[in-house]
């Protein structure tokens, strides 16, 4: 007896369907496709009519008959509700039927292949299907979400049928292998591109960029970081892990807008196109890659440069040699109207009572903005070395022009001139000190140089009137009469007091490093000249009276310059040192002074060692020379202290018509 088969054994394709009524029919082990029903009245369990008929295999089916059925689907029903992975299990059962094994009806040739006709019809249907819930992957619609998830599915029973296929001997439908994966994979190709062709900016934010080219890499751009988020965010969720559809997306769009990027760099491109191109190759892109939402699904690092390297430095080349020939250019007139004005005897503008030019803040201004420039289109800091380099040359320059302004000190202007570019000179030290991590080590170094340089001749011609004005004092120190007669030095103190309350017409930054420099030349030149040995101390007395009259100097002298404004406390403990060896007699004490001495001031020589001691005539030449052994001894066996240069200042560093 022939037995009807209630279970829903699957056929070689089938995968779990989206409803367990999602099929128009039922598939036996055989592979044959049989309509479902139900049961005649005739054929019912109970029914007096027929008890002779006997059911023996089939269970108690009297609860299935009491349940409400669900509604059975056909293909095209499927079809049309986008239950693609339900309407594609149909179609993989009927070519399982078609194109497996035998089933047990046989059906004419004519007919079974009018049944292949249709089902590839309705293959092309699927398909049809798949591909327009693909391209709508990146509408916010959430059904169009739900159909996309049916579509996955649907491909991946696809991909399964086509491997149980390479499994079997027998013949495979035209269609095997169908690669549906593949396909997939260039229908979102062809959407990320269609994507990018059509993306362009609001109204609103497109007026802000200067040419069409500025608004199209702009607007790919954004339509590239708003594609991405939407599909880490949404459509990440409708595809399986292992089919990476985050990292695929990202390789598209990646490939989609360098494929832009490069054909824009072929152009012929003005300088602001250039460097807004680069700005988005170096900057703007790797920014929306870095978007913490994306890392965590699509690694930026795989994706690579927008740009061939060689197309890179290409335009960095272009743009950095167009910033280097309009930062020279600008930076140079700025000189060269300065250098004329000096040459026309025009004196710089009072601001404030100190004299002013606005060279610094232009120079400045213009380099810095280059700076930034470089380090907004190219995002590499590192790159700025020829703005710096620029920077240099500019100094070198500069420096010229003061020299040509310190030997034409005929002209009247010469001095406030000098005045005003004090206070360049110290911004142009104060920014290089500031933005250090701007420039290279060696060219930070050299341009320190420079203005350091330029700040001591400038400070050294203003107070080159006062050293030669105070000529005839300095004559005095280190004399008898200056021993013997206070007023020696109270007329010093007197013409260096009236010099500082003349100086006027630099800042207060200016006008403080003026008196630090004056008070430091001031000291070394009272010690140059107690050391010119026109005294001989040839006692304890004589020694400890001279001692006194260093000391108070020294105090006196530290008074009057700080209360002024000088910064150089530190010289009054020089002189009182000099002093403290004066007055000791132990050979002991002048040995540890002396070393002390030289310890905090490693620039003092034997010859001035020397030159000291002679000032002491009781002191024989053998405790002079054992006192200058312990200092080179200490000197030899001892490292080299930091500390501020006073002994190796020589005459050089001084104006030269006061030094005799």
């Amino acid at each position: 007896m022939r037995t009807l088969r209630t279970s829903n054994t699957p056929g070689i394709g089938s995968t779990k369907p989206e409803s367990p009524v999602e099929h128009s029919g039922k598939t036996t082990s055989a592979g044959r496709k049989f309509k479902h029903f139900t049961l005649p009245p005739i054929l019912r369990r109970n029914s007096k009519s027929n008890s002779h008929v006997s059911f023996p295999d089939v269970p108690n089916t009297s609860s299935l008959i009491a349940a409400p059925q669900k509604e059975l689907l056909t293909f095209e029903q499927n079809l049309e509700r986008n239950r693609l992975s339900a309407a594609g299990q149909q179609l993989i059962d009927r070519e399982e039927h078609l194109y497996g094994r035998i089933s047990e009806v046989v059906q004419p040739t004519t007919e079974r292949e009018k049944e292949k006709e249709q089902l590839a019809r309705d293959r092309k249907g699927l398909l049809s299907h798949i591909d327009l819930a693909v391209k709508s992957s990146l509408s916010p619609d959430k059904d169009r979400l739900e159909a996309l998830k049916s579509a996955v599915k649907a491909i991946l029973q696809e991909e399964e049928q086509d491997r149980r296929w390479l499994k079997q001997e027998s013949k495979q439908p035209f269609w095997r292998p169908s690669e549906c994966r593949r396909h997939h994979d260039t229908v979102i190709q062809s959407l990320v591109e269609q994507c990018m062709v059509n993306a362009e900016l609001p109204p609103e934010e497109s007026n802000k960029l200067r040419s069409s080219l500025q608004r199209d890499i702009c607007g790919k751009g954004r339509r590239l970081q708003e594609d991405l988020l939407r599909v880490v965010k949404d459509v990440k969720g409708c595809y399986p892990e292992d089919m990476d559809i985050c990292n695929l997306y990202g390789r598209i769009y990646h490939q989609a807008f360098s494929a832009g990027m490069r054909k824009i760099a072929e152009y012929g491109l003005g300088m602001d196109d250039c460097s807004y191109l680069l700005h988005w190759v170096n900057v703007a892109y790797p920014e929306i890659l870095q978007n913490l939402e994306l890392t965590k699904a699509i690694n930026p690092e795989a994706l690579g440069k927008l740009l061939t390297e060689e197309l890179t430095t290409h335009l960095e080349n272009q743009y950095l040699t167009h910033q280097e020939t309009e930062v020279q250019t600008l930076i140079n007139k700025v000189l060269n109207v300065e250098e004329q004005a000096w040459r026309e005897g025009s004196v710089p503008e009072l601001r404030d009572n100190c004299y002013f030019s606005p060279l610094a803040i232009d120079v400045i201004q213009f380099v810095h903005a280059a700076f930034e420039s470089v380090e907004t289109v190219l995002g590499d800091t590192s790159k700025v070395q020829m703005i710096a380099c620029l920077l240099k040359d500019f100094l070198n320059s500069y420096k010229k022009f003061q020299e040509k302004v310190l030997k034409g000190s005929n002209n009247r202007n010469s001095g406030t001139v000098i005045m005003a570019n004090l206070s360049c000179v110290e911004q142009f030290r104060d920014y290089i000190v500031k933005k250090a991590d701007l420039f290279p080590v060696d060219i930070k170094e050299c341009c320190l140089s420079i203005v350091a340089d330029m700040k001591n001749c400038g400070y050294r011609y203003l107070t080159s009137p006062i050293h030669k004005d105070l000529k005839s004092q300095y004559r005095s120190l280190g004399t008898p009469i200056w021993l013997e007669k206070k007023h020696v030095f109270e007329k010093l103190l007197e013409g260096i007091n009236k010099h500082t309350q003349d100086v006027m017409g630099l800042t207060v930054s200016c006008h403080q490093e003026l008196l630090s420099q004056l008070h430091l030349e001031v000291t070394v030149e009272y010690v140059r000249r107690l050391l010119k040995r026109k005294i001989k101390l040839r006692d304890k007395e004589m020694q400890e009276q001279a001692a006194r009259s260093v000391w108070e100097d020294g105090q006196r002298l530290n008074q009057l310059f700080t209360e002024a404004g000088s910064r150089e406390e530190w010289l009054s403990d020089i002189l009182a040192r000099i002093a403290e060896v004066l007055k000791l007699q132990d050979i002991s004490s002048i040995q540890l002074e002396i070393v002390t001495l030289g310890q905090a001031y490693p620039d003092l020589s034997d010859v001035q060692v020397t030159t000291l001691l002679s000032l002491k005539s009781n002191l024989s030449a053998s405790a002079v020379k054992r006192i200058k052994k312990t200092l080179l001894d200490i000197q030899d066996t001892t490292s080299s202290q930091d500390g501020p240069s006073f002994f190796s200042k020589s005459p050089r560093t001084m104006p030269q018509d006061y030094l005799t």
